[in-house]
């Protein structure tokens, strides 16, 4: 399984294809974000559209967004993912994770449901709002 960053604008089929992936988890109970606000945030350079792939085909999507708090450090939210990845999701958070690593982050960050502390044993999980808030520090 493979990630790979996706530049705007998608071509046609792709775009039909990421777009479904994002509105599946944009559907999710709680989420607030919408496809339309991902994909802007995307082509405005504000967030990392990422392609999900298994050998040569594409499997699923998500957004990145690497977010600066005071003191200069950086963390990595994941805002949306999904598809069908037929490999375990804990290997696309790893990815994230290294990528993540690469650019300088700290922490990779995410709210999700509950359900990911069993994929995500090395996370903090705390409830908030919109589910549960997924934290893992990744650096020093």
């Amino acid at each position: 399984m493979r990630l790979q960053p996706l530049s705007m604008p998608l071509a046609p089929d792709l775009a039909e294809r990421v777009e479904a992936c994002l509105g599946a988890a944009c559907a999710l109970p709680r989420c607030d974000l919408t496809v339309a606000g991902l994909l802007a945030s995307c082509a405005a350079g504000e967030a990392q559209l990422v392609g999900i792939f298994e050998g040569d085909r594409f499997v699923a999507a998500g957004v990145t967004q690497v977010r600066q708090h005071r003191g200069g450090r950086l963390s990595c939210w994941v805002l949306s993912l999904g598809g069908r990845a037929a490999g375990p999701w804990g290997a696309v958070i790893s990815a994230v994770e290294r990528g993540a690593a690469r650019l300088g982050c700290t922490t990779v960050e995410f709210v999700g449901r509950r359900g990911w502390a069993r994929v995500l044993p090395d996370y903090t999980a705390a409830a908030c709002d919109l589910g549960t808030h997924f934290v893992k520090r990744i650096g020093a």
